[in-house]
This record gives C-alpha cells, structure tokens and sequence, in this order.
C-alpha cells in the first residue's frame, strides 16, 4: 500500500492552518442583509427568496466551517501525538541522552 510522510510540525502547522481559517470564515460570515425597500407585493417573493438563500447559505457555510475546524483539530492533534510519542519512544530507547536523540520528522532506522 503506497502512503506519504510528512513530517509532524508541518501536520500540525496544517492543522492550526485548518483551524485559523474555520475562524476567520466564521468571522467573517455575512450575507445580503440589507434588502429594504422589497416591501410591495410583487417584491415581497423576492425578499423571501433572498431569505431562503440566506438560510441556506449559512447553513451550508455553518457546516464547512465546522467540517475545516475538525480536521483542522484532529491533524494538529495528530501530529503533536505522534511528535511526542516519536521523542518519548527514542528517549526510552537512548536513555543516556547522546547525540542520536530524536529531533522529529518522522524517519525510522531500516
């Protein structure tokens, strides 16, 4: 099975990358709010379906905000886990703290 390494500060760099931008989107979320004037009868159908793409658009943005914010946390988590487990695993297995001690990455001796 081909797969990828990465090293971890760059997954966890791009988990708090995910995780700033779920932020600002959700900041930033604006729509079409002032449609005033839309008061007469034949106006009134298209102030309501400036309503329902409103509902609809925040609903669907809500939900990609949510969505970016999660795997934003789970990547960030997962790389400081795997960071920590990575150094703790080559600490135990040098515990005289020489020159070979792990800096990160990733890379396992073959």
């Amino acid at each position: 099975m081909p797969y990828i390494q990465y090293p971890y500060s760059d997954l966890s760099q791009l988990g708090q990358n995910l995780v700033d931008v779920g932020t600002k989107l959700s900041e930033k979320q604006r729509g079409a709010e002032d449609v005033d004037g839309l008061g007469s009868d034949g106006q009134s159908r298209i102030q309501d379906s400036i309503n329902d793409f409103r509902h609809t658009w925040k609903a669907s943005v809500g939900k990609l905000i949510g969505e970016i914010g999660a795997w934003g946390g789970l990547s960030k988590a997962i790389g400081d886990m795997v960071a920590q487990f990575d150094a703790q695993t080559a600490a135990a297995l040098n515990p005289s703290g020489g020159r070979h001690a792990a800096a990160g990455g990733g890379h396992v001796a073959q």
